[in-house]
C-alpha cells in the first residue's frame, strides 16, 4: 500500500456460483410477459406511473357499474323491467363504442413505455445475452401488453354478465339469458386487444421516442375513420370500401356488429355493404401482421 496509510482489505464473502436448475427460455419469457402485463398497469413502479391505467380501466368500467346499478333499481319496476333494460345504451353488443377511445388511450400511454424504455436506456443487450432471443423478447412484450389490453375490455362484460345475474329473481336463470352474450363478448375483446394492441406495439417498437410514439398511436387511430366517413359523404363508394379496411376502429366496429348480430355504430361501416366475416378476417391478418413486424423489429434492431 502507499506510504500514505490508505490500507486495503480483501474480504472473503464466500461468493459461488449457482449450480441449480436453469430453466431456459419458456420460464424467461414467460417472467418477461409478466413483467410486462404488470408494467402495464404500473403495479410495482411508483403511484404516478398507475394513475393512467387504472384511472383509464376505471373510466371504461364505469357504465357497466352504473348499468348494473340500473339494473337492481329496475327490478322493483315489475313487468317494465325487461323493456327498460332493453333499451338501455349500455349492453354487450354496444360497449365497445363506450369504452374503444379509452383503449386507445391506453394503448397510446402504455405500449411506448413497454417497448421504448429498453431501447432508450439500453438495456435490451442485457436481455439479449441470456438465453432469451429477440423473438422471444418481442412476442412476451406483445403478448403482455395484448393480455392488459384483454383484461381492459373483457372486465366490463364480466361486470355486465354478474349484475344481470343477481338482478334477476333467479341468479342461474339471469346468467342464462346473459349468457348467449358471452362468446361474443370474448371474441370482441380479443379482437380489439389485439388490433389496437397491435398497432401500438409496431409504432413504439420501431419509434422508442415516447411523444413521438404517442403521437403516431393517435394518429393512427383518429385519423382513418376521419378519411373514410369523408369519402363515404362525398358519394365515393368504391373508395370508401377500400379505405374502411385500413381504419382499425371501423375494422372492430365491423367485426363487433358481425359476432353480436348487430348494426354497426359507424355510418360508413354500415354502407359499405361488406359483409361481416370480411372484418373479422380483416382483423385476424392485421393482428397477423402486427406480430411479423414487431418480431422482426427486435430480429433487426441494433445493440
Amino acid at each position: 500500500m502507499t506510504a500514505g496509510g490508505n490500507v486495503g482489505n480483501i474480504y472473503d464473502l464466500g461468493y459461488q456460483g449457482y449450480d441449480g436448475p436453469r430453466l431456459g427460455r419458456r420460464s424467461v419469457g414467460w417472467a418477461l410477459l409478466v413483467q410486462t402485463v404488470r408494467a402495464a398497469y404500473g403495479i410495482g413502479r411508483g403511484g404516478r406511473a398507475k394513475i393512467a391505467p387504472f384511472g383509464l380501466a376505471a373510466f371504461a368500467l364505469l357504465p357497466a357499474v352504473i348499468e348494473d346499478g340500473v339494473r337492481a333499481l329496475m327490478t322493483q319496476a315489475g313487468a317494465a323491467a325487461a323493456a327498460i333494460q332493453e333499451a338501455s345504451p349500455i349492453r354487450h353488443d354496444s360497449y365497445l363504442g363506450l369504452s374503444a377511445t379509452l383503449v386507445m388511450l391506453f394503448c397510446a400511454a402504455q405500449a411506448p413505455e413497454l417497448f421504448g424504455r429498453d431501447q432508450r436506456y439500453g438495456v435490451l443487450p442485457l436481455f439479449f445475452s441470456r438465453s432469451l432471443a429477440r423473438a422471444d423478447y418481442a412476442l412476451a412484450r406483445l403478448g403482455g401488453l395484448l393480455v392488459a389490453i384483454f383484461a381492459l375490455t373483457i372486465a366490463p362484460h364480466v361486470v355486465l354478465t354478474v349484475g344481470a345475474a343477481f338482478a334477476a329473481s333467479d341468479p342461474i336463470t339471469g346468467l342464462a339469458a346473459d349468457a348467449r352474450a358471452v362468446p361474443p363478448s370474448i371474441g370482441v375483446s380479443l379482437l380489439t386487444a389485439g388490433v389496437l394492441g397491435g398497432i401500438s406495439s409496431v409504432v413504439a417498437a420501431w419509434t422508442p421516442r415516447r411523444a413521438y410514439a404517442t403521437a403516431t398511436i393517435i394518429g393512427i387511430f383518429v385519423v382513418p375513420p376521419i378519411v373514410v366517413a369523408l369519402s363515404a359523404r362525398l358519394a365515393a363508394g368504391g373508395l370508401a370500401r377500400v379505405l374502411i379496411l385500413g381504419s382499425p376502429g371501423d375494422i372492430l366496429d365491423g367485426a363487433n356488429a358481425a359476432l353480436f348480430g348487430t348494426i354497426p355504430d359507424s355510418p360508413a361501416v354500415a354502407a359499405s355493404g361488406l359483409p361481416g366475416w370480411a372484418y373479422v378476417l380483416a382483423a385476424a391478418i392485421l393482428v397477423a401482421a402486427c406480430v411479423v413486424l414487431v418480431v422482426r423489429r427486435y430480429q433487426r434492431v441494433a445493440v
